[in-house]
């Protein structure tokens, strides 16, 4: 499973509602641009860091390693799956770029596009979480745990038919260090989690991290980059390939052909991919087409799954799940409905408070809105105790999760107390609290427009105005929103991050490195740290946990860095799912008995699915004809945590 493998892979956007994204714009790559080729840049590189590129023959492979290729783990998908047929999907708003790193690079939709297909040189089961083979048909782990030799398959090529060798992984670590890249969390992590890549034949690499860890090879792990491709990389690289679509090493690439902008994204499936027939990836990857439509609200996307238009639509939303689906599709049997328990790390969903802005830099200003937000009514009333309350960043993430951290409830005389201590003594006529010079507690929070996310606010905005507090609420277009964001320039947000297991990742939301640029005061755009958090025990256990050698030292300073959070309170936990909901089109066909893999946040992140095109047309036709099937409504719980 690489997604879950590519622990290189920068976190994420989660849209608030799950189910709202990124940008729009068109394709197709910029005009009037002069030839580049950085063939001979690329190898003055290598030569000048001979310290990090190493050259070696097989000769200089130790004898003694154990070489690994996870055949023993069991199969993923449904032996009855069957290749074909198209997959109607939407979303919310095209993506912003079809580059996979660089500016704008992080938008939702990027693991439909990219993440939850590319394969890397190893992946995750998703049952198992154990190590098995992607582009690399074997691996060695050195004794040391800190180098892993990897064997790259020798039928693993691009989705244009060129090979993939042990240049394509050099690239890999040329581009991503690289300033032209302008991806400043990519060149930290490759720059100081590496310590260096080793070439010993075109088939064959070593990667030694900064530091030994448990499970090196989810660790060493890397996507190879086309070198042929990116031979034009240079200064200019985000213009130059913003609509570029990059061959890839899974099963779908994006169809310039059938893509329209800022209306419909098509991906299909590679001809002859290379890992048809593998153990891990034959059952999976079946419609010959996905299809995106770009749908700007739920209910309209509703609508046209109701109509058969789209083949499945998430009802984890209480309002979809118990009155939306009370339609004749659904009482017909046309359309299922399932409910999957998931064992999976839930995404942080919550109020990020940018602490370098004036009064949210006052930690009893940031503790005070922690208890004016009224997130239990939220729950009960709004998601009808559906949901339960988030208590710290790292839910669902087992040992590595601190069960002591509780989220501080809403409590009004709490809230007033703190806010008191930041001088906010003073009530006005509308209730909201003053300091005695004037100055008003009130902020703002944006939001990408959307009737959930609306409403969310409006409980909140509500409620807080009882403890003194006046939420003013922003609604932005997706892209709006999402360039605020990443440029810092919120009071506070309603954010999610797409999380993956199996370990918690820290230090791309909390390190100071990603909050300013050194020796500035102005907040570093384009990372993680949305919060702009500085504090020397995050950067301290956050560090520490990228070092860490075994899952013991991870777990004690995953620990500890909650409890750092949890004082410093930049962000408002407010909820989260342990399962997720859909309606689907009974043409639409999952295995048996089991739905989807274990470590899933949906139900096509895994691609175990597959459209079977006789049950689809005679479905069609007993809609015509008035005959009708069984209602359903499925419950998968064999993986429900209690």
């Amino acid at each position: 499973m690489d997604r879950q493998a590519t622990q290189s892979k920068r976190m994420r956007w989660w849209p608030a509602t799950a189910l709202v994204a990124a940008m729009l714009a068109g394709c197709g790559g910029p005009a009037g641009m002069r030839p580049y080729d950085n063939t001979a840049e690329v190898k003055a590189y290598y030569e000048a860091h001979p310290e990090f590129f190493k050259f070696a023959t097989p000769a200089d492979i130790p004898a003694d390693l154990k070489w690994e290729n996870g055949m023993d783990q069991p199969e993923i998908g449904d032996d009855r799956a069957r290749k074909g047929g198209v997959m109607n999907l939407a979303i919310s708003t095209f993506p912003p770029t079809f580059r996979t790193f660089g500016p704008d690079s992080n938008h939702s939709f990027r693991g439909q596009f990219y993440d939850n297909i590319e394969v890397s040189l190893v992946g995750l089961h998703p049952e198992t979480m154990a190590v098995i083979p992607g582009v690399a048909s074997e691996w060695a782990v050195t004794a040391d745990n800190q180098t892993v030799f990897f064997r790259i398959d020798p039928e693993a090529t691009f989705s244009d038919g060129v090979k993939i060798t042990a240049d394509d992984c050099l690239m890999t670590f040329y581009l991503f260090r690289s300033d032209y890249a302008n991806a400043p969390f990519y060149k930290q992590y490759y720059t100081t989690e590496y310590q260096s890549i080793t070439k010993y034949d075109d088939r064959t690499i070593a990667i030694t991290l900064a530091t030994p860890k448990p499970k090196a090879p989810y660790f060493a792990t890397i996507l190879p980059s086309p070198s042929h491709f990116f031979r034009e990389f240079g200064p200019d690289f985000p213009q130059r390939y913003q609509w570029r679509v990059k061959p890839v090493t899974g099963a779908y690439v994006i169809d310039e052909t059938e893509t329209r902008k800022g209306r419909l994204v098509t991906l299909s499936r590679v001809k002859d991919w290379w890992a048809r027939d593998r153990r891990f990836y034959k059952n999976r990857y079946n419609p010959d087409q996905i299809r995106y439509r770009m749908v700007r609200s739920s209910e309209k996307e509703f609508e046209l799954f109701r109509n058969g238009e789209i083949d499945y639509f998430l009802l984890n939303e209480p309002r979809f799940w118990n009155e939306k689906t009370e339609i004749p599709p659904v009482h017909d049997g046309y359309v299922k409905k399932a409910v999957y328990f998931n064992d999976y790390p839930r995404v942080p969903r919550g109020l990020y408070i940018n602490c370098s802005q004036p009064l949210l830099d006052n930690v009893d200003i940031r503790v005070g809105l922690q208890h004016a937000t009224n997130v239990k009514k939220l729950i009960e009333f709004d998601f009808r105790g559906d949901y339960k309350r988030s208590n710290s960043y790292s839910e669902g993430f087992g040992r590595f999760t601190n069960p002591a951290i509780i989220a501080r409830p809403y409590d009004v005389a709490k809230a007033r107390e703190s806010f008191a201590k930041a001088g906010f003594t003073q009530r006005g006529s509308d209730g909201i609290l003053a300091k005695p010079d004037g100055t008003r507690l009130s902020v703002t929070i944006s939001t990408q427009q959307d009737p959930l996310t609306n409403r969310i606010l409006l409980r909140l905005k509500e409620e807080a105005a009882k403890a003194g507090l006046e939420y003013q609420i922003e609604a932005l277009d997706g892209t709006a929103f999402f360039q605020k964001v990443m440029d810092k320039k919120h009071q506070i947000c309603l954010w999610g991050w797409g999380v993956t297991p199996p370990y918690p990742d820290y230090h791309q939301g909390f390190h100071s490195s990603n909050a300013y640029d050194e020796g500035s005061k102005t907040p570093k755009p384009n990372t993680n740290n949305i919060t702009v958090s500085v504090d020397p025990r995050l950067d301290e256990h956050s560090t520490a946990i990228r070092r860490a050698t075994s899952e013991e030292e991870m777990e004690r300073h995953c620990h500890a860095i909650e409890e750092v959070l949890h004082e410093m309170a930049p962000w408002v936990p407010l909820f989260h799912r342990d399962y997720y909901r859909f309606g689907y089109w009974r043409w639409l066909k999952f295995p048996e008995g089991t739905l989807n893999v274990r470590v899933s946040s949906e139900p096509d992140e895994a691609h175990v699915h597959w459209i079977d095109p006789v049950v689809k047309e005679e479905t069609l036709a007993a809609r015509r004809e008035g005959r009708t099937y069984p209602e359903t409504t499925e419950i998968f719980d064999q993986h429900r945590i209690p």
